[in-house]
């Protein structure tokens, strides 16, 4: 279930202001440690602490690989490699790092049967029932006195 929020645009600026739109809501985190005890619970042989060991190293090989510039495919999963935001120079000799490179990150692109079009054909929407309450002038003041 892919559980989303509404929320609605704010930024006066903007061409859509006022327009509501939909977030999805993350319902939690699972650490390493419990992908590791779940993945040990699905007919494997393999141990909680050995599955942890593989994917510990798993994480710290990719991390390795992608910044030695590779892309490490996972099937059917992701594609993780280094991208770079960049804004242009006038000529390769006015190019310089400090100036134009605006950020480097993480990438992750989705590949095999875990794709959009995926999630778009299997993924089912619900509504998140939980919102944060707005809350009243009175009790903002008795939080921050």
């Amino acid at each position: 279930m892919i559980y989303f929020k509404k929320y609605q645009n704010k930024n006066e600026e903007s061409k859509a202001y006022g327009k509501w739109y939909a977030r999805a809501v993350n319902t939690g985190t699972v650490s390493l440690d419990d992908l590791a005890q779940h993945m040990s619970e699905h007919n494997t042989p393999f141990s909680k602490g050995a599955i942890a060991g593989v994917l510990t190293d798993m994480v710290s090989c990719i991390r390795e690989l992608t910044l030695e510039g590779k892309a490490v495919k996972l099937p059917n999963l992701a594609i993780f490699q280094i991208g770079i935001a960049s804004t242009g120079a006038d000529s390769p000799e006015k190019f310089t790092i400090k100036k134009n490179v605006k950020k480097v990150r993480l990438r992750a692109r989705a590949t095999g049967n875990f794709s959009n079009a995926m999630i778009k054909q299997i993924g089912s929407l619900r509504e998140y029932d939980e919102y944060d309450r707005p809350e009243t002038e009175e009790e903002s003041e008795i939080q921050n006195p």
